[in-house]
């Protein structure tokens, strides 16, 4: 079971079960002819290593970043653990006792009178949602579970900061017994507790594998490929050469970028106007390119120096050598994708 504790200093959390379920979304179509996708590209994009942080403990189990006030990423490892680490791979918190395979980006959020970031992710055990938290008079990331009528185990899942009707995050998942269903809800705090409400389905053509959320769309991956759905459920096909098993997605202006770690350890980004393309990466003289990448992250943070039009992190896994975080710029990576050079 998850932990329970107080994020002030001595008042206990105690979650309670969600009052009432909130319809916020379009309920999903179903029965519709699987739409034609865009052939992948066999051009390659090559896009040179800018910044790289120091080794990380060991390879990814799950990936996330909040990119609300101070840049930071939470990395859950394979052979247990989580911890928030700066670029540089530096520390930000101590290890919390953790294992999660499935987490979702991070959320700024006012607590009972703390400022936290908070984490969606799955407990050890797959059978509930829980928040891992994160701030002032806390030493490492701290589960709390959320409680809710969850039929199996969930196998992955994906989340997005929101801030409508004491919302936190909004989140999606799916489960063993379902496969094909994204199943839709939130987060919210509801006086002194951390709720979590379902809201609503949608259904694919075949099993899933990955998603990301952002805030008018749904990106989702598996069996399919990749496809994006709007608010009314319509969706644009994207095909791939292999099935996704990381999917992340931040929306410019009008334009939704796309990119995708295969199954194979490739990466492929796409929009929603033409053929994914997949990415070269570009060695430096302190960097490695990766031989395999499992975990992706796009963010449009402009606050670092070094990403001054945000980028695509990956996490990097070479034999023999450390696993460790590369970036690339973002805005590079996608002008060349619209032009197709």
């Amino acid at each position: 079971m998850a932990e329970r504790a107080s994020l002030m200093r001595k008042n206990g959390i105690v979650n309670q079960s969600a009052a009432f379920i909130l319809i916020l979304f379009s309920a999903a179509c179903g029965g519709k002819d699987e739409p034609p996708k865009a052939v992948p590209s066999t051009d390659l994009l090559t896009a040179p290593i800018i910044w790289q942080t120091g080794a990380l403990k060991g390879n990814l189990s799950a990936l996330a970043m909040a990119d609300d006030g101070a840049p930071r990423f939470l990395t859950a490892f394979e052979a247990g653990g989580l911890q928030l680490i700066n670029f540089d791979g530096g520390e930000v918190s101590q290890p919390g006792p953790y294992t999660s395979d499935s987490l979702g980006s991070g959320a700024q959020a006012s607590f009972q009178g703390a400022e936290l970031v908070i984490f969606p992710g799955i407990a050890r055990s797959g059978d509930q949602i829980v928040a891992y938290v994160y701030g002032e008079g806390l030493m490492a990331p701290f589960e709390i579970a959320l409680e809710g009528d969850i039929a199996g185990a969930i196998e992955g899942m994906c989340a997005a900061p929101a801030n409508y009707d004491a919302a936190i995050a909004n989140i999606a998942y799916w489960t063993d017994i379902d496969d094909t269903t994204l199943v839709r809800g939130r987060i919210r705090a509801e006086g002194e507790n951390l709720v979590y409400e379902e809201i609503d389905e949608l259904q694919f053509p075949k099993y899933l594998t990955a998603c990301d959320l952002t805030d008018d769309k749904v990106v989702a991956g598996g069996g399919f490929g990749l496809e994006v759905r709007d608010r009314e459920n319509n969706l644009t096909a994207i095909g791939l050469p292999d099935v996704p098993v990381d999917i992340t997605a931040v929306s410019e202006g009008s334009d939704l970028q796309i990119a995708a770690a295969l199954s194979g350890g490739r990466v492929f980004v796409a929009n929603e106007t033409g053929p994914a393309m997949e990415v070269a990466f570009e060695a430096s003289l302190s960097s490695q390119a990766p031989e395999k990448v499992a975990h992706v992250i796009l963010s449009k943070i402009t606050g670092e120096a070094s990403f001054p039009n945000g980028f695509l992190a990956v996490e990097s896994r070479v034999a023999g050598a450390d696993t460790q975080l590369v970036f690339v710029d973002r805005q590079d990576l996608f002008s060349r994708l619209q032009t197709g050079e």
